[in-house]
């Protein structure tokens, strides 16, 4: 009897291999909104511990020098004999804090996520290149007129600096994409808080519409004082 040998099948048909790629899609299709909301949750949380690390910073500046940056204490560190950027952005305010030595690296001012932001390369031992453009991903609170905050300004919740901003003033514009529509802000009192995102507008927890800016009887900046915002070097 002859014996005949079955030929065994060799790789995939064109059909077999097509539902193999189409299978492959629809699943990656399925992880990449969670991977991506997983990698925004991971940006927020480096951009909190960056937060608190300002925090501490802005305390030992403000004993030094009677309040945070401002042009009041930009005037003080050039009468120390320090070059100190001149400007309207939150980079420039927020250098004093290297200028004076009360920190040491750039790479605090790193809000991650922030698109056009990079992590800073701790050099800042000139004038220009103290927190450059793309070294500062947060903006910085000020009173409209200019004077710079304090722990003894007022109530303890008050805004220092945020993130994630697409443009400053007193009527802010937050960047709902990069931390799933939430928004990370260091308060007076060194503690960090977040908050939704709606309409670009930054809004408090369980307060309507009450945005960070907001000012008048009975929020924490009164009906005198009105706030705003430096944005960042890298958005202007």
């Amino acid at each position: 009897m002859k014996l005949t040998k079955k030929r065994m099948r060799k790789g995939f048909t064109l059909v077999e291999l097509l539902v193999v790629i189409a299978i492959i899609a629809v699943l990656a299709g399925l992880a990449t909104p969670a991977i991506l909301k997983a990698k925004k949750s991971a940006d927020k949380a480096k951009t909190i511990s960056n937060a608190k690390q300002i925090g501490i910073a802005m305390t030992e500046f403000d004993n030094q020098y009677g309040e945070f940056p401002s042009d009041v204490t930009r005037d003080l560190l050039e009468e120390e004999g320090e070059e100190v950027p001149i400007g309207d952005s939150a980079n420039d305010y927020l250098a004093q804090l290297l200028i004076s030595k009360v920190l040491d690296s750039e790479k605090v001012f790193y809000a991650k996520g922030v698109r056009g932001v990079r992590e800073g390369d701790d050099v800042f031992n000139t004038r220009d290149k103290a927190l450059e453009k793309s070294e500062n991903g947060f903006g910085y609170f000020m009173l409209n007129d200019g004077t710079g905050l304090s722990q003894s300004f007022g109530q303890s919740s008050i805004p220092v600096v945020c993130a994630p901003l697409k443009s400053g003033g007193i009527d802010p514009v937050f960047d709902e994409g990069a931390y799933n529509n939430e928004y990370v802000y260091l308060k007076l009192d060194s503690s960090v808080g977040t908050g939704k995102i709606k309409d670009g507008k930054a809004l408090l927890k369980g307060q309507g519409k009450t945005t960070l800016t907001t000012n008048g009887e009975g929020t924490m900046w009164g009906s005198t004082d009105q706030a705003t915002v430096k944005a960042p070097a890298a958005i202007q």
